[in-house]
């Protein structure tokens, strides 16, 4: 279990596919654009418990994906994936997609990822950040791309388990999902890497969590329940 774990790092590591639309985002086999159905079957593998969650919003749900070790919570708007939150915990020692002796250090971690996608619009030590424009193409000032209130992601909070009586899994703690609000129409996708501990570019990195929006479709979503409200 251990190295089938190790094993989906790495894919996660290096398989970020750098986006020419929304909907090719992909982190390891997990993609925006999936359906329900899709993203089981991609993740068939590790046999995880899911728990499904409902929103404030009769077109809109959560699907959480738990294992020891990984956990994902995927948004889904009319039963395709608009967004995601993974954590994965890394086992201590060292890791089979390094070099004999590297450590997983922050900026060791982060130049995996950006050799596989553009360069961060935002660096701030532990947080790295990706911006596109609507077509795909890189954007560099992350501002353009800032929601009009506050944050973009909120905690998930206590996420029960799927197996009654059984307390969450320890990966839970850190999921988020995406708050449904407005975002300038320029924008197309975010990705966020954060990595735990992240107070200096050589601290060993104990966790990770990514995080994947599509812009476009929150905003045409907002808009849509906006114009519900009014009427």
């Amino acid at each position: 279990m251990k190295k089938f774990h190790l094993q989906l790092l790495i894919a996660v590591l290096i398989v970020l596919a750098q986006p020419a639309l929304a909907q090719t985002v992909k982190l390891a086999k997990i993609a925006l654009g999936m359906s329900d159905n899709e993203v089981k079957t991609a993740l068939s593998s590790t046999a995880p418990l899911y728990i499904d969650l409902a929103s404030d919003y009769p077109d809109m749900y959560y699907l959480v994906a738990e294992t020891e070790m990984e956990s994902y919570a995927f948004t889904l708007i009319d039963g395709k994936v608009v967004g995601f939150s993974v954590v994965h915990i890394l086992p201590p020692g060292q890791l089979p997609f390094l070099p004999s002796g590297q450590q997983p250090t922050v900026s060791i971690l982060r130049d995996l990822i950006t050799k596989q996608t553009w360069t961060p619009a935002e660096i701030n030590k532990g947080d790295s950040l990706w911006f596109s424009d609507a077509t795909g193409a890189p954007l560099s000032n992350p501002s353009q791309c800032r929601p009009e209130s506050s944050k973009a992601w909120l905690p998930f909070g206590l996420v029960p388990s799927a197996k009654p009586g059984d307390t969450p899994a320890k990966s839970i703690e850190g999921l988020m999902k995406p708050l449904i609000t407005s975002y300038p129409s320029k924008c197309g996708v975010s990705i966020h890497l954060n990595q735990q501990p992240g107070g200096d570019e050589n601290s060993v990195v104990k966790s990770v969590r990514y995080q994947v929006l599509n812009i476009k479709a929150i905003n045409d979503f907002h808009a849509k329940h906006s114009k519900h409200q009014v009427q």
